[in-house]
């Protein structure tokens, strides 16, 4: 699935690919997780990231890989539109610390605003890019509905969309290629893919009783 054909995430059931990573056009890459939340529930999700604070918290979804934590533009727990600024590895420390930042954004910007108001679901989507770059390298969702046990997420990262982080406006084809042909390959794919299956195994066993405890919603 091409970044541009996110809206299939609205359809029910499943699609073909939901958990792995594989090559798409151009060199990028796509890295799927799918992770089955008993006794969450979609609002869960969606509180977490507006409660998510510093690194005690942040090593909560990971205790191995996650570093630092930080957050710019975040006013009263909104995660939309501000900026999440991290250090973590990925699937461990024989891999590199990854600097970064995950610009949040409206799930309006990329699925069918009818459809997703229609679903019921919550998706937390970003985009992605290392600290001091100045562009964006990827854009990010987590596609969570409801189930009759809690919740599922279905992750979605589309590595290699290169855009500028001030107008947005995406890196000339060739010179992104080139970037994909030096910055991407199936090791750090490998990683990111256990890495997010681990974090939200993590997050699923520590939000419901986390949401209640600070909420008071006892409501499934």
């Amino acid at each position: 699935m091409e970044f541009e054909d996110c809206n299939q995430l609205l359809d029910p059931g499943y699609l073909p690919f939901e958990s792995g990573y594989k090559d798409l056009a151009g060199g990028k890459k796509l890295v799927a997780a799918l992770t089955r939340m008993p006794g969450c529930r979609a609002k869960m999700v969606h509180w977490w990231f507006g409660w998510l604070g510093g690194i005690e918290q942040y090593k909560l979804w990971h205790p191995r890989d996650h570093v630092a934590s930080a957050w710019l533009n975040r006013v009263d727990g909104n995660y939309i539109g501000a900026s999440h600024v991290v250090s973590e590895y990925l699937a461990g420390p024989t891999g590199p610390v990854y600097d970064l930042t995950i610009d949040f954004h409206h799930p309006h910007e990329i699925f069918d605003a009818a459809r997703y108001d229609a679903s019921g679901a919550v998706a937390v989507c970003a985009r992605i890019g290392d600290q001091d770059a100045p562009v964006h390298v990827g854009r990010m969702c987590h596609f969570v509905r409801d189930t009759d046990y809690g919740c599922e997420m279905r992750s979605r990262f589309w590595l290699g969309i290169l855009a500028d982080k001030k107008t947005r406006e995406p890196v000339p084809e060739h010179i992104a290629v080139e970037g994909r042909k030096r910055q991407l390959n199936d090791d750090f794919t490998r990683r990111l893919h256990q890495h997010a299956t681990e974090e939200m195994g993590y997050l699923a066993e520590i939000l419901p009783v986390l949401y209640r405890r600070h909420t008071g919603d006892n409501a499934f």
